[in-house]
């Protein structure tokens, strides 16, 4: 482990972890409820946790851990200790002053109680109190499936409940990442070319005191000189053969290295994966993310019925956290290549805010109230807004990842909600507002505004429309679609209704005999055509007309003109898209087994 490495970036941390430190010596509640405390299950199991306790204690620490409330502690055991101190400069604690001891301590820390059956491959939810997330996965030792945090503290016992949280214990002493981006990237032996293209190009000061976070895709050397490039000056003839000045932001070097940094954005590959698409610091260039199996591609598209290959990320290297972002490596090289318009199916309740708030994000519960300023990247002005989780209010199995958000969008409570749109690559689209319907005589009624620009077809929630199959006289998908509607999500819990012969291979027809999607009037319909004149994020705006309900919005689909409007759609389970030939796939196994 390193001394400390005092930036700017850590101080920031440092500050934002200032209500931690001072929650060191809260005052007790009375007690009303006598099952152990973390604290107290720390110092009552000295065989497994008595340096775990030293350290609380010597980081004044200990009655943090001793409160109510919502925790998870990843506890180190006395053999995890022991193995720390073998491998770092350190002997024992007494070696360390308080500031080091209490970042291990906020290292393993989270203010959410999160049970193992909410990892995932992938970071967590909810940074840990130095504010940096942990990533779990599972990995496999002698044949047996082995949980581990960052990658190298295995799990030895999960889900040891307490009265203010729950305790993972682990095999090792999980290291608080202190070294820049530009600082891991330099120490690292097997990155010499791609930290001299840092260099030469000024990126490596970026990614060593320059404003994070910052998500770096690191190509190795090896990588380099399986293409035929020894050296920096190998790589950069045939980058840029006129070698022009690498320090101009138009010259293809230094655009070289900037296309393998997203834009100020700290994404893990579940998120990259999830997000489909990466701004970069290329102006209005992306890169998009395909996962095939188990890899996961950059840029590997499909153009005019061309595949394009892409190029795999090494997940077994990637996911580095770092001070001031995360680190990927690649398997292979990529360079900036000429970009169409692709499809975005955005989650709109997927608002960073939200998703940290501990105990909230798409987990059962009351509503969220959200005041005017809350969200960055949503603004509105007059009444609050309602996020719903699982289970709560309208949210349902039938939205996407059963969770939405409420609003009372009129002119008397909520004249108008700007949303900041995910990347969308220059080009034209067709934009699709996705939600429940709301009270046939008091529906919400709104425009629709792109880059202040209105769009011409008038967004109402009614449920009495072509896709109820109350009103609806048997209208195929197709004909649904000429009239400005469609379904856009598939429940795997309707699969017995999902039902299909020669006759009549039209899903949509036939999962509408049977369906709870046509009773709850979850549909979405079409907003106009829009251009998109530059790659990046874009303004889209409701405007209220008139109605006295809610408007309960669960997505927005941006998808180019001139593909499929209807196909993929999308699963409400896990946000996954899933083709018509994939549905008929699992309608088939459901029928043999039925």
């Amino acid at each position: 482990m390193k001394r400390k490495i005092y930036s700017s970036f850590l101080t920031v941390i440092i500050l934002l972890s200032i209500g931690f430190v001072s929650c060191l010596d809260p005052a007790f509640e009375e007690r009303t409820n006598y099952q152990e405390l973390i604290g107290e299950f720390l110092e009552n199991n000295p065989d497994e946790f008595s340096m775990l306790v030293e350290l609380l204690e010597k980081s004044e620490s200990m009655s943090f851990l001793k409160a109510y409330g919502a925790l998870t502690l990843l506890a180190p055991t006395n053999s995890a200790f022991e193995k720390f101190f073998a491998e770092s400069e350190f002997s024992s604690l007494s070696d360390m002053d308080r500031e080091d001891l209490r970042n291990i301590v906020r290292y393993h820390v989270i203010t959410d109680t999160i049970p193992s059956t909410e990892f995932v491959d992938g970071r967590m939810n909810t940074t840990n109190m130095f504010g940096h997330y942990i990533t779990t996965g599972t990995f496999f030792r002698d044949n047996q499936a082995v949980l581990m945090f960052n990658k190298y503290a295995e799990v030895r016992q999960r889900d040891i409940r307490m009265a203010n949280g729950i305790i993972h214990s682990i095999n090792d002493v999980i290291r608080p990442e202190l070294q820049t981006a530009a600082e891991v990237i330099e120490a690292d032996s097997r990155f010499t070319i791609f930290t001299e293209a840092l260099k030469r190009t000024s990126w490596f000061d970026t990614l060593h005191v320059g404003n994070g976070p910052h998500t770096v895709f690191a190509i190795p050397d090896a990588v380099y000189k399986a293409e035929g490039f020894d050296s920096f000056d190998d790589l950069w003839a045939d980058v840029d053969p006129d070698e022009g000045n690498l320090l101009d932001i138009n010259n293809p070097m230094n655009m070289y290295v900037a296309y393998h940094i997203l834009d100020k954005n700290l994404r893990y590959v579940s998120d990259l994966v999830f997000d489909r698409v990466g701004l970069t610091r290329v102006r209005n260039e992306v890169v998009t993310i395909r996962p095939v199996g188990v890899n996961v591609l950059v840029n590997d598209d499909i153009f005019a019925g061309i595949h394009e290959p892409g190029f795999e990320i090494n997940r077994d290297e990637s996911d580095r956290t770092v001070l001031n972002g995360v680190l990927h490596v690649m398997k292979e090289d990529f360079r900036i290549k000429e970009r169409h318009p692709f499809a975005v199916y955005w989650s709109v309740t997927e608002q960073l805010e939200i998703m940290r708030m501990p105990g909230v994000f798409r987990r059962p519960g009351d509503a969220v109230v959200l005041q005017p300023g809350d969200l960055e990247n949503i603004t509105w002005t007059g009444g609050n807004i309602f996020y719903e989780g699982r289970g709560g209010g309208a949210a349902n199995p039938w939205v996407v990842h059963g969770d939405l958000f409420n609003i009372m969008l009129r002119p008397e409570v909520i004249p108008w909600v700007e949303l900041k749109t995910p990347v969308l690559a220059a080009g034209d689209y067709k934009i699709w507002i996705c939600f429940r319907g709301s009270s046939a005589e008091r529906h919400p009624v709104f425009f629709v505004h792109f880059n202040d620009i209105p769009l011409p077809n008038v967004i109402r929630t009614s449920p009495y429309n072509p896709t109820n199959r109350t009103e609806r006289p048997g209208y195929s998908e197709r004909e649904l679609e000429s009239r400005g509607y469609k379904f856009y999500q598939w429940n795997p819990d309707d699969i017995a209704y999902t039902r299909s012969d020669d006759n009549d291979p039209d899903i949509t027809r036939n999962i509408l005999e049977s369906n709870y999607i046509a009773d709850n009037r979850v549909f979405a319909m079409l907003a106009g055509t829009i251009t998109v004149p530059t790659t990046g994020s874009h303004a889209l705006r409701f405007v209220g007309i008139s109605g006295t309900k809610e408007f309960w919005l669960d997505m927005v689909h941006f998808i180019p003109v001139d593909e499929d409007q209807l196909w993929p759609r999308v699963n409400t389970k896990n946000g996954r898209l899933v083709t018509k030939e994939e549905i008929h796939e699992a309608y088939e196994v459901y029928q043999s087994q039925n």
